[in-house]
């Protein structure tokens, strides 16, 4: 039996997301995922709470979901990857699986040796420094060493990040490459019945038919989700990111996270006049800031999230959900968690821990403001309240 681990938002679930456990999942194992919450790493909240799509999780072979806090959540690839891969192997897994453009776990192993050669990081500041952005340099900085693999496509950045924090972490876990089927992470089209999530939520966000694209078991859920209004509304998300936003201007920002090089001065002096945040992302971005990096700076602007904020080291394991058929291997695996393993929020209280207080603060005021941003309004101190979901 394994426990193997994969990183998720399922922003929303879709059957690309199903086809990832089922290729990985075999008789006896337990699947273990750790699943951002209300926000996700594009630096938006995401389209449904994650009460919701942990549940969805859970009817199609997740047995275990586990959060990956709002502040690593919503942080650059290496972060994001460093804590996640930190909460799974402090739980306990032994494998790590993902998906990617190729199935090639050999080439990700030897693109992660390359990116982790002391001499990459001048070759990529010298590309840096001709103005391109972070994601371009550091590709034609791996490509100096003349082997072929595409570390910038989206499913693959990922993958590197996760092998690169196992290897630092010197974590015993195995990665597995599952190699993802349809459309392309960003893609706007299907193929066959798989699309992109970036796909679903267009078709959701302007009503739509997106059911073929989800599991069968799962149309319901959405269906009475979206009629309670339980799902975001952009409208709202602008307005209130806005004035969140508006608030800061004149305050000192340069201590933001992702938040350096001048952005900063970008984002103030734009705010005083952009009146959409879409209309803010596409006028602060450059050659040299990409779209999702400033979508992160504005996020963390938002909210304070500070670069101390994201130096802290996941400081606890908590549970959102889990399936009763596993209800044993949970007992072992939480006893032998690395991390204080938390249930319910009263766990929280057991903690004296400033770090632990700190990520819990930023989560807990994040989603009080995610749930003004709901098509429904939804009340204040619901992580206090939240217990895991249980099928």
């Amino acid at each position: 039996m394994s426990v193997i681990g994969i990183v998720c938002e399922f922003n929303p679930f879709h059957k690309g997301h199903k086809h990832l456990i089922d290729s990985v999942k075999q008789q006896g194992d337990i699947v273990v995922c750790v699943m951002s919450g209300n926000y996700v790493q594009r630096g938006e909240p995401a389209i449904l709470p994650k009460d919701i799509r942990v549940e969805m999780a859970l009817k199609n072979g997740a047995d275990i979901v586990l959060e990956l806090p709002f502040v690593y959540a919503t942080s650059s690839a290496e972060i994001f990857a460093r804590n996640a891969v930190k909460i799974l192997d402090s739980f306990g897994c032994d494998k790590i699986a993902f998906g990617t453009e190729t199935a090639d776990v050999e080439g990700i192993l030897k693109a992660v040796d390359i990116l982790l050669d002391k001499g990459i990081d001048n070759k990529i500041s010298k590309y840096l420094n001709d103005g391109l952005s972070y994601p371009v340099a550091r590709q034609k900085a791996f490509e100096e060493y003349n082997y072929k693999f595409d570390i910038s496509a989206p499913n693959n950045i990922l993958a590197i990040e996760y092998v690169k924090a196992i290897k630092q972490t010197n974590s015993k876990m195995i990665p597995i490459a599952v190699k993802r089927v349809g459309a392309g992470y960003n893609d706007i089209v299907a193929v066959d019945e798989f699309a992109s999530a970036t796909y679903i939520r267009s078709l959701i966000n302007n009503k739509e038919d997106y059911s073929k694209y989800i599991p069968q078991n799962l149309r319901e859920m959405y269906e009475d989700a979206i009629k309670n209004g339980r799902n975001l509304s952009y409208e709202k998300f602008n307005l209130i990111a806005l004035t969140l936003l508006r608030e800061k201007i004149g305050s000192e920002i340069k201590n933001i996270a992702n938040m350096s090089e001048g952005l900063e001065n970008r984002i103030e002096s734009l705010l005083k006049v952009c009146t959409n945040i879409n209309d803010l992302y596409d006028d602060v971005k450059t050659k040299r800031y990409t779209h999702s990096r400033v979508r992160r700076a504005v996020l963390s602007l938002m909210f304070g999230v500070t670069n101390d904020d994201i130096t802290i080291p996941a400081p606890y394991c908590r549970m959102l959900g889990f399936n009763t058929i596993v209800s044993n291997e949970i007992g072992r695996l939480a006893d032998n968690c690395k991390l204080p393993f938390i249930v319910n929020h009263s766990d929280f209280s057991k903690f004296d821990n400033p770090e632990i207080k700190r990520i819990l603060e930023l989560e807990n005021k994040s989603t009080d403001i995610y749930n003004l941003m709901l098509n429904s309004f939804d009340v204040c101190s619901r992580e206090m309240t939240y217990s895991p979901k249980k099928i």
